[in-house]
Formats: C-alpha cells, sequence, structure tokens
C-alpha cells in the first residue's frame, strides 16, 4: 500500500478554511460534512489516535480524479492532515468511482 503525501499550492487563507468550519460546531460541520462527521466519530467512539489518521482511497478505474487528486487504482493512503478542505474530503468519501474510508494507518512492518 502506497503513502502519499499531497502538495498542495494553496495560499493561506484556504489553509484556514477547516479551522474556521471546525470552529462553526460539531452540528453545522455535521449538516456541511455528513460523510466526513460519520467517519470522524466512528474513529473518536474507538479511541483511535487521531494524528495517525490517513484517508484510505483505491480508484476503480486508475488516474480517477476527485478532492484535487489524481486517484491510483492500487489501495493509497492520505494523511488526514494533509487536508485543508473538508469538502474534499466529503467528495473522495461521496465519490461512487472510489472505495474511500477514513481510519487509523497501520504500523510499517519493520525489516
Amino acid at each position: 500500500m502506497a503513502k502519499q503525501s499531497i502538495k498542495t499550492t494553496t495560499d493561506q487563507a484556504k489553509g484556514d478554511e477547516l479551522g474556521t468550519i471546525l470552529s462553526t460546531g460539531a452540528e453545522e460541520f455535521q449538516k456541511r460534512f455528513p460523510l466526513t462527521f460519520a467517519a470522524l466519530s466512528k474513529l473518536d467512539a474507538e479511541g483511535a489516535d487521531p494524528r495517525k489518521a490517513v484517508l484510505r482511497v483505491s480508484a476503480k478505474s486508475a488516474g480517477f480524479r476527485r478532492g484535487g487528486i489524481s486517484h491510483p487504482a492500487g489501495q493509497t493512503d492520505y494523511p488526514l492532515s494533509d487536508f485543508r478542505d473538508p469538502a474534499h474530503l466529503e467528495a473522495i468519501l461521496a465519490e461512487p468511482e472510489l472505495v474511500a474510508e477514513i481510519t487509523v494507518a497501520e504500523p510499517a512492518d519493520a525489516e
């Protein structure tokens, strides 16, 4: 499974968007981003370490684009901390051409 970091060229104002949205409260976040809210709530209920949270994605067709990313056919983990706009997460989670979930990264195998 590949681990990939998202490279963005967005300005600082866009990077602050997540903080602004989260400051509106859980109810507003849930209304605007129901799939993301449900996935994050599930991790929280399981007591998962949020620093290890990843968006795990596989595209049904290699190169399919959603959320500003061209997704490979193989399973890829994107650190959740790389996403500054929850609308991108929501779009990826809602896309039927992608198999996506928010989960906790598995530790790398020691060699």
